[in-house]
């Protein structure tokens, strides 16, 4: 049966993710299940570390790489794969774990032993690791491998001047263009190499330019190009008077999101953005986050796309907060909630209800979220929010049964998970199709039927 889901198989892979089964359950689910169901034992919270130590010890390497990939893991049990034979569980250990809460970072001597790995994709895989020291990231920049050196200049968040300039003369050229880029607000001097030598809507953006310069980019037969360049904050006034009557729509709604424009200057500039437009910011606005002046200029434009922009940051002050999430711009909303940290909580429950996107429920486990008074929502016509009633803690046994019979699927698996629902209807469950992966991973299961969940497959 191995790759077909079946009744059986469902309610072991719910089994294999509930927090309450004991750990020697979780033993024989590791040592006689199919691989595939180690995926919801080991990616989880609350997984007893007994089990964890016997995952690294797996004769299967795809089993001891999802130990290093989990942030769950203890630090000692993933410190100790830093030195396991496969590259894989390697590379595994050397990128940041794939889960949304940040793990413990690994020691410092285990993070200088991957950086000088034999493998150069394990070192590789270190690059994209935000928890380095900085003589660890500078061991990577002078890695003997380009590709290595390449991806530890790039998600250097500040790399040293001496370290950017000594990869001004390295022997790769994807290097050295990168060097270029991150040394040219010091060293003027690259812009001219740097436009000459790939796309210039690359670079036109960022690079500091001469007037020269700045006119041949505004004089650019393509539309992309003369797009970047009225994203430079280097560019003259008078070019950027010539963009904003640009017969490109891009390159006028470009020019509309400069930050030095008043709101007067801003409304002469025939733009446009739609409800369903996707506004990425110039790259020069990511380091400004923290700018609260740029931020609170943005956030009370009346240019939609500045306050999209000013979502992004995850610094912005309860008052800029609170405006932003009462915005009439739903990417407004939106952005503001998956990015910043301290979301209004009826902001997080108003996404979950509204948004289209998967993502809007991505946050319902924020400690904002609201809970108290969801159960209002379980006689809603809406799937998502007769769920979403499911967490209110005052919800009655009778109404999370009543749900667990709910027409939707969803709802009847949400359901099926809550720990008020009486025993009885927790084993019919366990039968449902939609809903047994659910009830099997629900902490009140008794152990009986846990058991008898491992002996339908013949684990036990």
């Amino acid at each position: 049966m191995i790759g077909v889901r079946t009744l059986y198989s469902v309610r072991l892979e719910g089994l294999a993710a509930n927090p309450a089964a004991p750990a020697d359950l979780l033993l024989l689910i590791l040592e006689r299940a199919e691989p595939r169901m180690r995926n919801a034992l080991l990616r989880r919270e609350g997984v007893p570390d007994a089990v964890y130590e016997a995952a690294a010890r797996h004769p299967d390497p795809r089993t001891r790489r999802l130990v290093a990939t989990t942030g769950h893991a203890p630090v000692s049990v993933r410190a100790r794969l830093a030195d396991d034979p496969d590259p894989v569980v390697r590379r595994a250990v050397a990128a940041a774990p794939e889960h949304r809460e940040p793990a413990k970072p690994l020691p410092g001597d285990v993070l200088a032993r991957l950086a000088a790995d034999p493998d150069a994709q394990v070192r590789d895989a270190l690059c994209d690791n935000a928890a380095l020291p900085a003589g660890v990231r500078a061991a990577l920049a002078a890695d003997p491998d380009a590709k290595v050196r390449l991806g530890a200049l790039w998600t250097w968040p500040e790399p040293p001047d001496e370290v950017v300039d000594a990869a001004l003369g390295d022997p790769d050229p994807a290097v050295r263009r990168l060097a270029m880029r991150l040394a040219c607000h010091r060293r003027p001097e690259f812009a001219a190499p740097l436009l000459a030598s790939g796309p210039a809507f690359a670079v036109a953006s960022t690079v500091p330019l001469d007037a020269g310069q700045a006119r041949e980019l505004c004089r650019d037969p393509r539309p992309e190009t003369r797009a970047a360049a009225a994203a430079n904050p280097h560019l003259p006034p008078d070019l950027v008077e010539v963009l904003a009557a640009d017969p490109e729509p891009a390159v006028r709604l470009a020019v509309s999101l400069r930050p030095e424009l008043t709101e007067e200057q801003r409304a002469a500039i025939d733009y446009h953005v739609g409800p369903d437009d996707r506004l990425r910011p110039p790259e020069w606005f990511w380091a400004r986050l923290d700018d609260i002046g740029l931020m609170r200029r943005y956030a009370t434009s009346a240019h939609v796309g500045l306050r999209r922009f000013a979502a992004h940051s995850p610094h912005l002050p309860a008052d800029l907060v609170a405006r932003l999430a009462a915005d009439d711009d739903f990417a407004v909303r939106l952005l503001l909630s998956e990015h910043h940290p301290d979301p209004p909580g009826e902001l997080l429950l108003a996404m979950a209800l509204e948004s289209p996107y998967f993502t809007s429920l991505d946050r319902i486990g924020h400690p904002n979220f609201p809970r108290a008074g969801l159960a209002r929502l379980a006689g809603s016509a809406d799937a998502t929010a007769r769920a979403l009633a499911l967490r209110d803690p005052a919800l009655t046994a009778g109404l999370a049964e009543r749900l667990s019979r709910d027409p939707d699927a969803s709802v009847r698996a949400a359901a099926a998970r809550d720990e008020r629902l009486p025993v009885p209807r927790l084993l019919e469950l366990l039968d449902d199709p939609d809903a047994a992966g659910g009830a099997a991973r629900n902490p009140g299961l008794p152990e009986a039927a846990m058991k008898r969940i491992l002996y339908d497959v013949a684990i036990i």
